[in-house]
């Protein structure tokens, strides 16, 4: 990759996570990087393109970043608090619209890698929580399905904006979500 392409997907993510896809444009991306909409348009048919490989970049890295830290020996809380931190490092600086136009637009490009890598997160974490149950962290009686019905619930939430306006963030509701996901009520141990 050129020093311009990596001035683009940086400019791009940066404008991105701050106000959304919808509300930046090609020239400020351009702007931002310092080159030329020629330039821009030599590497990425649109922004949406430039959105999607950003996003798919990203969500790769995650995955890899999951299953580093699950295949290592650790307890299995030592992990999911791995996996939290993880979590939360990635989920700073996105904004609501960013979160939004991905989650909700139902045909576009960027929905469908969402809808790719879920499906592929949700079978890994399922591997893992039926690893959990066999080792004992994880109650036995869990059903699969529950937790995957749990995770569509968590997906609705963050879409739901009198659920957000109690937040000061995207993170701090991410985060909120997925402690309440692994932790419920209770005081972390």
């Amino acid at each position: 990759m050129t020093k311009s392409q990596k001035a683009i997907i940086a400019s791009a993510k940066s404008l991105f996570w701050k106000y959304g896809l919808k509300k930046v444009t090609v020239e400020e991306i351009c702007d931002k990087a310092g080159v030329s909409k020629m330039t821009f348009y030599r590497r990425f048919v649109n922004k949406e393109h430039a959105a999607e490989e950003i996003l798919e970049e990203i969500l790769e890295e995650n995955l890899r970043k999951y299953n580093a830290v699950m295949s290592t020996n650790k307890p299995f809380p030592e992990k999911i608090n791995e996996i939290l931190h993880l979590k939360h490092q990635e989920s700073k600086n996105l904004s609501k619209e960013f979160i939004n136009e991905i989650l909700t637009e139902d045909e576009s490009a960027l929905s469908e890698l969402i809808q790719k890598f879920s499906i592929k997160s949700h079978s890994l974490m399922l591997e893992d929580f039926e690893k959990a149950k066999k080792e004992g962290w994880v109650r036995k009686d869990l059903r699969p399905e529950f937790i995957m019905d749990m995770l569509g619930i968590i997906k609705a939430r963050m879409q739901d904006e009198n659920f957000l306006k109690m937040f000061n963030s995207m993170d701090e509701a991410i985060m909120e979500l997925s402690n309440f996901f692994f932790y419920g009520i209770f005081v972390k141990r």
